[in-house]
């Protein structure tokens, strides 16, 4: 027993000290004058510091337990620092965020250092305390030694002498004893007290990571608020700094032209002043030779006097007869003017017909210079497909037949929003009716970033309303100049002559030509080409459908706006969106290639595809569907050409996420 209790002491001592921390690693060169500090000060700091209770001003609902600043700063002050602001986040959506002035904050890691400076001087105490323990052992066990002697003394002796020396070696042991399960007790209360102190100095330092990590997540979330309303003002900032571009080009372009008008001034000026100078040449000359040109026009004047009395006695006398003949004979005279009737209709007839045949000649044969794409056939196919149609028509075939394609099933491939998709489709539903029956066309604006399926979209609705569709380009306005005015006169003539079931005019980059009157100086050919194109869509119209695209519509003509009944927000896709594009395009781009591509494990799978999604994040269609093809390439950059894997997915999004981010920050520099 006493052994083992011996034994145990012991245990718990080297246990004790092989707790101990490893001594510090050498410093670096950054630091100097490293002394050791006073653990004993920080443990009575740590005694003294208070866990309160309290509510914060921003958030009264929630109940905290922590360290409160104020009460902090007057057990150890340097552990609070005082911020000069700090954004508080909304707590409810489309609240304002909350700015607090002087606020006190704890310095986490310095209680925390204070904390190990108390832990380690209870570690010392420890220490010290299984020192003295182990005196007391040893001095136990040295009793319990005498106590064995005396007894074996007794065994050997009865005299009285050595009963006393037994008894009071007894009662010395009894008080050794005594004094042991003091220190003992002592020993206990000490660990348990440091047990207790060891807990709440865990459960302390848990708290302040909890609260670390809280506070890092405001103000993450605070950051993030602040990047995003960053984010509106560098999008305001570069669309101010494009529109100041834009002015500036036409700025330029105005004093080009104004020096062009200088030039031509300056040169018609000269043309007068010579054509002055050689007048005066000329009447110079003339008075020198006055006497002769007076008889000579003299002369002159008798000629012409004598052929004109000539002609009118001629004229006087044929109108004579004429009337005479004319009393004579009435009903050829009706005849004559009859069939001089005739000929005046059969000239205005066959001027006026010559004339609109030229138009559909010209529209039939020959496609305008500002159109770059159509689905309309030339001459001979357009003629040979309207027979078609006439013949069909004659035959008396279904509507159904000649309307075109179901719209749903049309629009299966192009991923736009349910709203936008309900929107286009009840548009193309309407536009048909409207061609079935004859009513006007509703003209149509789409705007919105650029890459979003507007062009897809026009070419759609074309294709589902049973017209033909042309494409133009509205930088391609400006450099025709004078010609420019001639040529929109020729496009509408072209899209009314020549179709039966319309056309789909779809204007792309419209705010290059139709950018407002009121805010831009625009050149003279600019303005008339602006008027040639309202000029042509004043009124309602059932041969053409205008279809408007720009990723600028504030930079529009209002007479321009004015010619648009429906308008359609086209915006960057959002989550449900991307998913279906990556899905569509990863099959389109990859998974039908050719070579078959060996998938590994994972690729698209939920996980995968959750990742890139939210990867994509502010990516057009277009760009989503160049990240497939990309994929695609990467595959074929490999030794085998043939595997794909999960981790060469993310290493191409990966890259392909940056140089999005790259082109933005390239953008932004440019318009700074």
């Amino acid at each position: 027993m006493k052994v083992l209790l011996a034994t145990s002491f012991l245990s718990a001592g080297a246990i004790v000290a092989d707790s101990h921390p490893a001594p510090p690693s050498p410093a670096h060169n950054i630091y100097f004058d490293i002394l050791p500090a006073n653990t004993s000060e920080y443990l009575d700091i740590i005694r003294r510091l208070p866990v309160s209770k309290y509510r914060l001003s921003y958030d009264p609902d929630r109940v905290r337990i922590g360290i409160v600043g104020p009460v902090a700063a007057a057990v150890v002050p340097d552990a609070v620092d005082i911020v000069p602001s700090q954004i508080i986040p909304p707590r409810k959506p489309g609240g304002k965020n909350t700015v607090l002035r002087n606020v006190p904050i704890i310095n986490e890691m310095s209680i925390f250092n204070r904390g190990v400076g108390a832990v380690q001087e209870l570690a010392k105490m420890m220490d010290e305390a299984d020192l003295l323990l182990d005196a007391q052992i040893n001095r136990v066990i040295d009793l319990i030694g005498q106590v064995e002697q005396l007894e074996e003394d007794m065994a050997l002796s009865t005299d009285g002498e050595a009963e006393m020396r037994v008894r009071a070696a007894a009662t010395e042991a009894k008080i050794a004893k005594h004094d042991l399960e003091l220190e003992l007790q002592r020993a206990k209360n000490e660990e348990e007290y440091d047990r207790v102190n060891q807990q709440a100095e865990e459960e302390h330092i848990r708290r302040s990571e909890n609260m670390t990590l809280q506070r890092l997540v405001r103000e993450d979330d605070a950051a993030r608020a602040r990047a995003e309303q960053e984010m509106v003002l560098k999008l305001e900032t570069s669309q101010q700094l494009e529109q100041a571009k834009y002015e500036s080009d036409e700025v330029k372009s105005a004093i080009e032209h104004q020096r062009a008008l200088l030039v031509q001034h300056a040169f018609e000026s000269t043309k007068v002043k010579t054509a002055e100078a050689i007048a005066v040449a000329k009447a110079n000359a003339e008075r020198e030779n006055e006497g002769l040109y007076l008889r000579r026009m003299k002369a002159e004047y008798e000629q012409k006097r004598q052929r004109n009395v000539a002609a009118i006695e001629a004229i006087t006398h044929h109108i004579a007869h004429s009337i005479s003949w004319a009393v004579q004979h009435p009903q050829q005279v009706l005849v004559v003017v009859a069939y001089i009737s005739l000929l005046f209709v059969a000239i205005y007839v066959a001027r006026e017909s010559s004339r609109i045949c030229f138009s559909i000649i010209e529209a039939s044969v020959g496609r305008p210079q500002l159109v770059r794409e159509t689905t309309r056939m030339p001459f001979p196919i357009s003629f040979l497909r309207s027979a078609m149609r006439l013949c069909a028509d004659a035959l008396d075939c279904s509507t159904s037949c000649r309307d075109g394609p179901i719209i749903t099933d049309q629009f299966q491939d192009v991923i736009l929003s349910r709203y936008l998709e309900d929107r286009v489709v009840e548009l193309a539903v309407s536009a048909r009716n409207a061609r079935r029956h004859g009513t006007p066309h509703r003209h149509v604006l789409l705007y919105g970033p650029p890459g979003t399926g507007k062009t897809m979209v026009a070419r759609k609705l074309a294709h589902c309303i049973g017209m033909d569709y042309a494409l133009m380009s509205g930088g391609d306005v400006g450099p025709l100049g004078v010609d420019a005015v001639t040529q929109i006169h020729a496009l509408f003539r072209w899209a009314k002559f020549g179709s039966k079931s319309g056309v789909l005019l779809f204007i792309d980059e419209a705010e290059a030509f139709l950018a407002s009157r009121s805010k831009n100086k625009m050149s003279e050919d600019a303005h008339n080409a602006l008027n040639a194109l309202l000029y042509n869509t004043g009124t309602e119209r059932t041969d053409f459908l205008l279809v408007l695209a720009t990723n600028r519509p504030d930079s529009l003509d209002a007479a321009i706006l004015d010619r648009c009944d429906e308008s359609l927000l086209f915006p960057l896709p959002d989550a449900e969106c991307r998913r279906r594009l990556i899905l569509q395009y990863f099959a389109a781009h990859v998974d039908n290639g050719v070579p078959p591509i060996v998938m590994g494990k994972g690729v698209m799978g939920v996980k995968q595809l959750t990742r890139t999604v939210i990867k994509t994040d502010g990516l057009s269609s277009r760009e989503i569907s160049k990240l497939m093809i990309a994929v695609k390439s990467k595959v074929y950059a490999t030794e085998e050409g043939t595997h794909l894997s999960v981790a060469m997915v993310d290493e191409v999004v990966r890259t392909h996420v940056e140089e999005h981010h790259d082109k933005l920050s390239m953008l932004n520099r440019q318009h700074h």
